[in-house]
């Protein structure tokens, strides 16, 4: 796994003389001091470009997350996508190319991330709304049918849901019949 570059000695001396001796330490100094965050950001900014630029696979990227959450911020996104940019301007597209790829990885990454940090409720009415047929939303719904055969899950998908398209809301409007349809079935 890429590792970040050990912190410079003007930083490490700067955080010494703060105080700073574990995390919370860490936190407490960046706040009292905005220039120090800063100084501090800016470096853990450029070195997560550089370890992510190294990343080898999937795993090694998420291990990265783990390390460097920053990396699943916008501004990290942006700064991936200005990079592969000025790959691309300069004809280096091998190098365009391996940070797309790695861009396309981090951005499941962080989606699953999303994705897990929802309610149980709101996981199986995404898993119920994006299932391939109806034949799958069926079985999403005997999978999930705690959190599906509720009022709460009708609620959900009918207030937080909308389509971007004429095709989507159409879409919608089917598994919102087939929920009601499933949970009269269960019933009845």
């Amino acid at each position: 796994m890429p590792q970040l570059a050990p912190l410079p000695d003007h930083l490490k001396n700067r955080l010494i003389a703060a105080g700073v001796k574990d995390e919370p330490t860490l936190y407490a100094a960046l706040e009292a001091d905005p220039q120090l965050f800063d100084d501090y950001h800016r470096w853990l900014f450029t070195e997560a470009v550089h370890a992510f630029a190294q990343a080898k696979d999937r795993e090694a990227l998420l291990a990265l997350t783990k390390e460097v959450p920053l990396i699943l911020g916008d501004d990290f996104i942006k700064a991936v996508k200005k990079a592969i940019n000025k790959a691309l301007d300069v004809g280096d597209y091998d190098t365009a190319e391996a940070l797309r790829q790695r861009l396309d990885a981090l951005t499941e990454i962080r989606a699953m991330k999303a994705y897990q940090r929802q309610t149980p409720l709101a996981q199986a009415v995404i898993a119920f709304v994006q299932a391939r047929s109806d034949i799958a939303a069926r079985r999403v719904f005997e999978q999930y049918r705690a959190e599906l055969d509720a009022d709460e899950a009708e609620r959900f998908l009918a207030e937080e849901f909308e389509g971007s398209s004429e095709e989507a809301e159409h879409h919608l409007a089917q598994r919102r019949e087939l929920l009601r349809t499933l949970r009269t079935e269960t019933q009845g």
